[in-house]
């Protein structure tokens, strides 16, 4: 063990000064001629937020680069990968030899030398590999024939049979992801497993040797890979399938594991960097769930032996994968087990005929036809399956509910009935008492107020009941404004505030699906965010609303010409036209204020109740009017990391003098809960925290 540690940190420290002393390397801040390999399919960036502005998407993709030229120096030989980012779409395939002028710069990726900004119109096709472009023919024909098939089913097929998504809809995706079948969008291990199965048994009709039959699987395994495209993660599948087939064919544990094991350290010893991939740890932890775990489960399922391995496939691998989900997500959900099992019948049926409908579609595309009709029954199935986690209750556990099951497990494994009795019946009653007590989860049933954990921008949520809240700004990512609502379990918004057109405020809006939105508001009736058309009701002081037993007023802007003098920083103007709201709640006042500065805050004084919240303005900045917070007990502050110097430690250090002080930074997810009719003092508030193991109570 201690050998195998050392050999991989002396491997990984090798391949990173290789990459830091490249000659690329000397050529960062300068503009290069580059020639070299695309080594991945080029994908479409997204937005990204920089304070107030968000940049436009690109293009990027791969090289390994082979040669480079400056002013300053001739052509230079060299094999290592880079990173390159351009402003328009380009139709790449891996193993395309091109040039392309570009900026050089250091890149942020472990597994690249650096990133090379080019420029479009520079770059050139030098050498297009025939038996590659064959095979791009086959991916572009079958694409089409999926797309005559249409709906969310016919973009599955490709994606699960050579892993093309193109045609896959960002909804689409989105759904898989929450009900756990997002593996199934692109091909993964069981589907190489599944293929493999399926040539190696066809194969075996033709040829009895078995040693023939694996070598000969093996080599149409080969060209599947090229068909599929040899990416990283294409080429870790297929050797993870390898180990899981030496596992079924030898039918003793020990081989698969010797089998993983090797091949864990062939794909480290080639690309160290995947390490830190998740793909590659989930990889990797699937695989030894249906090694070491799968079956134990086969053997307690009654019945015939496809039920068990319908069961226990999909089981081990979600419960060796969780861990490492629950650490990336801060949670897991449970029903993507039953949601799994169900879907389990029909992806060997999709593969199959869609494996077939690839070699025939060239030369015999009728029959091709058919079998894509018969693989869309499957996929079909699947992408319904889908949309049961819309509709059925969430099983999203936290941290300490694995934990406890865990124990439980290894109490039932392991102990004999003595500690069993003393171990698991506490266990029992823990988990009895967490899953029927929701005080114990984030964020609770009776959570007035939630502010998002969005990073560097704003959005927060007022509870409406029955999965419904307004939400008053929407952050910079769709994501991470997706999370929030997951996490608050909210599948309604009647009522969004945009509080003025800064892409720290707007952006998460953009892209938003899935959810059921009614009217937006703010400070101008424009109807673009970004370059999205997106209908807006312009407000203005005096307006108010009330929805169930919330209701608000707005106070700003009144005019939304208004003008003040402006402070550092971009959109100062802006800032001060943001829409500020008095919402109350059971009682309580918060007041909302975008990012108003002192300018617009002292017009606000004169007009302002005592107040219990304020969401502070500006992400925490130092420019401030002081007197706005006097009366509250309660800041929330939504901040990220930025070089803007927010949150103030000036203005922290005054808030904490008149009471208490969240922020998101780290805090993480805040939710905040009182009764109505109590004093000013809020009962309880909830922090998700920034450590997938915290949450905490005040």
């Amino acid at each position: 063990m201690i050998l195998a540690l050392l050999a991989g940190a002396l491997i990984f420290s090798i391949h990173s000064l290789a990459l830091a002393k490249s000659e690329v390397a000397r050529h960062l801040g300068t503009e290069v001629l580059a020639q070299g390999v695309v080594s991945s399919d080029p994908s479409k960036t997204k937005a990204r937020v920089f304070g107030s502005r968000a940049s436009t998407p690109k293009t990027t993709f791969l090289m390994r680069l082979e040669t480079i030229s400056s002013q300053d120096t001739a052509w230079k030989s060299l094999r290592v990968p880079v990173r390159v980012l351009i402003s328009q779409e380009v139709n790449l395939f891996p193993g395309m030899r091109i040039e392309i002028t570009a900026r050089v710069v250091k890149s942020k990726e472990r597994k690249v030398a650096a990133l090379l900004i080019g420029k479009s119109e520079s770059l050139k096709v030098l050498k297009e590999p025939k038996s590659l472009a064959s095979l791009e023919v086959v991916r572009s024909v079958l694409r089409e024939k999926a797309n005559e098939i249409g709906g969310d089913s016919g973009s599955l097929i490709p994606g699960m049979v050579i892993g093309d998504t193109t045609l896959q809809t960002p909804e689409f995706s989105k759904q898989m992801l929450d009900a756990g079948l997002s593996h199934l969008t692109a091909v993964s291990g069981a589907n190489f497993a599944i293929v493999s199965a399926f040539l190696f048994a066809l194969i075996g009709v033709a040829i009895p040797d078995r040693k023939v039959q694996v070598i000969t699987t093996i080599f149409a395994l080969a060209i599947f890979v090229l068909l599929v495209r040899p990416t990283p993660s294409v080429l870790r599948a297929a050797v993870m399938t390898l180990v899981f087939l030496i596992a079924k064919i030898s039918g003793q544990r020990n081989v698969a594991v010797n089998s993983l094991a090797i091949a864990i350290a062939l794909l480290l010893l080639i690309n160290p960097f995947q390490a830190f991939e998740a793909g590659f740890i989930l990889s990797v932890l699937a695989t030894s769930g249906l090694i070491f775990l799968a079956p134990s489960i086969a053997e307690r399922i009654k019945g015939p032996k496809i039920v068990g391995e319908m069961v226990c496939i999909p089981t081990a691998a979600t419960l060796f994968c969780s861990p490492y989900l629950m650490l990336l997500s801060g949670g897991l959900n449970l029903s993507a087990i039953p949601l799994n099992i169900a879907v389990a019948p029909a992806v060997p049926f999709v593969t199959i005929f869609a494996f077939l409908a690839t070699i025939l579609v060239l030369p015999i595309p009728i029959l091709a036809d058919i079998l894509l009709f018969f693989a869309n029954f499957g996929a079909s199935w699947i992408v319904y399956v889908s949309t049961w986690s819309n509709r059925a209750p969430s099983f999203v556990t936290s941290p300490l509910l694995i934990i406890l099951i865990g124990a439980a497990f290894i109490g039932n494994r392991y102990f004999d009935f003595a500690v069993k009795v003393k171990v698991l019946i506490p266990i029992t009653l823990l988990l009895v008492l967490f899953l029927s007590d929701q005080r114990l989860a984030f964020p609770g049933e009776e959570w007035k107020v939630g502010q998002c954990d969005v990073g560097q921008g704003d959005a927060l949520l007022v509870n409406l009941g029955s999965g419904s809240a307004i939400l008053f700004d929407a952050g910079p990512d769709t994501r991470a404004l997706d999370r929030c609502l997951d996490l608050f379990r909210i599948s309604k918004l009647p009522l969004i505030f945009i509080s003025h057109a800064h892409a720290d405020h707007y952006q998460g809006l953009i892209d938003l699906k899935g959810r059921e939105i009614g009217e937006i508001w703010s400070n101008s009736a424009t109807n673009t965010f970004g370059n999205k058309p997106i209908e807006v009701k312009e407000v203005r002081k005096g307006l108010s609303a009330e929805l169930g037993e919330v209701s608000l007023e707005i106070l700003w802007p009144e005019t939304g010409k208004e003008s003040f003098d402006s402070i550092q920083g971009d959109g100062s103007g802006e800032n001060n036209r943001s829409v500020v709201a008095l919402v109350t709640v059971s009682g309580k006042k918060l007041l909302v204020t975008g990012d108003i500065e002192p300018g617009a805050q002292g017009r606000l004084l004169e007009q302002l109740p005592d107040l219990d919240l304020i969401k502070v303005p500006h992400h925490g900045s130092k420019f401030q009017d002081l007197r706005l917070f006097e009366s509250a007990e309660v800041f929330l502050i939504s901040v990220g990391a930025n070089s803007y110097g927010h949150p103030n430690e000036g203005l922290i250090s005054h808030l904490e003098q008149l009471g208490q002080v969240f922020r998101t930074d780290k805090d993480g997810a805040i939710a905040l809960a009182w009764q109505g009719g109590r004093s000013n003092e809020i009962l309880s508030a909830r922090l998700l925290g920034k450590e997938w193991w915290r949450i905490s109570w005040h």
